[in-house]
């Protein structure tokens, strides 16, 4: 029997920013671990866990950076808060 380490993920955009991304929204990936504990013994079978690990989080991690860089970019598209004018301060402080 074949081990491996499975991640699948699903993201879901804002669709309040009405634009459409060039990542896949769902992912699949397998990450094969050698050998068993009792083929291989404790030793190399934790560091086959461990190289496994280390693979997932790295290749899972730069896809997610990915999307977290494209949502930000259209996150900061979105119309801002209007800066106040000098005319607007001085009334407010005329006021307290």
């Amino acid at each position: 029997m074949s081990r491996s380490i499975t991640v699948e993920y699903t993201i879901n955009p804002p669709a309040s920013s009405g634009q459409s991304y060039e990542l896949s929204t769902t992912k699949k990936h397998e990450f094969a671990i050698r050998g068993s504990l009792a083929e291989s013994g404790q030793s190399e079978h934790y560091k086959s866990l461990r190289e496994g690990i280390a693979q997932a989080r790295q290749e899972v991690g730069e896809e997610l950076t990915a999307w977290r860089d494209a949502v930000g970019k259209a996150e900061l598209n979105k119309e801002t808060k209007k800066p106040q004018t000098d005319d607007e301060e001085d009334e407010e402080e005329n006021d307290a």
